[in-house]
């Protein structure tokens, strides 16, 4: 049993080592009586074994005492600033993955999957989005998204299949230790299976948006600009001219949760200049170092009629990062 025990300090102990520390001062004395007396010396051999067991029985939970604070105190700063991300020292890899994550002008490859529901007031859409996304490198990143749907006219006549095919290639062309700079575009091809899941048109979208750093908030600002122009299609249907102003913050919260909150403003410059607006909210949780789930509810605030608004939202989804 003594040896049983000292396997638990990590190392082969004899069995008489702890019987000759616990009585050495009286193995000096070769007439005293326990040498004379075997029965008592087994006794105390017996007893000094018992010891070690329950000094060994004392390591297990004193590692364990240690080790959960030092897991909590990663998982608290795995989410941190984009910039804090790339400085930090990182003795543990899972944690700088998850730290990353946050970071849109950190390009890396991943995989979404998303469930939206759209309520536009006369009608509603049902999208599943499966979306993937390839680094190059951190700085040049290709994604590519093709939406399964459901139209619901609110006069019948349901339109199911699959929408336009949303290709975008995004350049990160400045970064600094405060904020960064990416640019890109957006080419959406006309492959909706019915006339209801597709505006009918190819359209080419440019767009720029910066990652402002606020530390003392553990927030990033992203002020965002696309402008889109139908480049072809079917000519029948109506035009699309657009530009889309967003203004977002995402917070960082302990035990890897974050919250995301979009304002968009939407122009349309086919008809009129008419606007729209409309406002998200997402929170979302890291539940494995590459992997965090979300939901992001939304509501129209004006031009909710228009073509570019709608009366309400509500949005599940999933990242994984490879």
């Amino acid at each position: 049993m003594l040896a049983s025990g000292a396997k638990h300090l990590g190392f082969e102990l004899p069995w008489y080592l702890g019987f000759i520390t616990s009585h050495h001062d009286k193995l000096l004395n070769a007439n005293h009586p326990v040498l004379r007396n075997p029965p008592q010396l087994i006794s105390m051999f017996h007893r000094s074994n018992r010891r070690i067991c329950r000094v060994s029985l004392v390591f297990p939970p004193l590692f364990v005492a240690l080790a959960v604070p030092l897991s909590v105190q990663a998982e608290e700063s795995a989410i941190q600033s984009p910039n804090q991300a790339a400085a930090a020292p990182a003795p543990v890899a899972s944690t700088v993955d998850i730290a990353k994550r946050i970071d849109p002008t950190d390009f890396k490859n991943r995989f979404d999957l998303r469930s939206e529901f759209v309520d536009y007031g006369t009608a509603s859409m049902q999208t599943l989005v499966p979306r993937f996304e390839y680094a190059f490198s951190k700085s040049l990143g290709f994604r590519t998204e093709l939406p399964i749907a459901r139209y619901d006219p609110a006069t019948g006549g349901t339109s199911a299949g699959i929408g336009n095919l949303l290709t975008r290639v995004a350049w990160r062309a400045l970064r600094t230790d405060d904020y960064s700079v990416v640019v890109g575009s957006e080419l959406t091809f006309d492959t909706a299976s019915s006339a209801a899941l597709g505006s009918g048109k190819h359209v080419l979208g440019t767009f720029a948006f910066a990652a402002i750093d606020l530390p003392q908030a553990k927030s990033v600002f992203f002020p965002y600009i696309q402008y889109g122009k139908a480049v072809g299609g079917d000519a029948s249907r109506e035009d699309v001219q657009y530009t889309n102003l967003r203004a977002s913050m995402l917070t960082r919260w302990p035990a890897k949760v974050y919250s995301f909150v979009e304002y968009a403003y939407w122009i349309d410059h086919h008809n009129a200049g008419r606007a729209s607006s409309q406002i998200k909210a997402e929170l979302g949780k890291f539940i494995l170092p590459k992997t965090g789930f979300y939901v992001r509810p939304g509501t129209g605030l004006s031009g909710t009629d228009q073509r570019y608004g709608m009366q309400w939202s509500f949005e599940l989804g999933m990242r994984h990062f490879f």
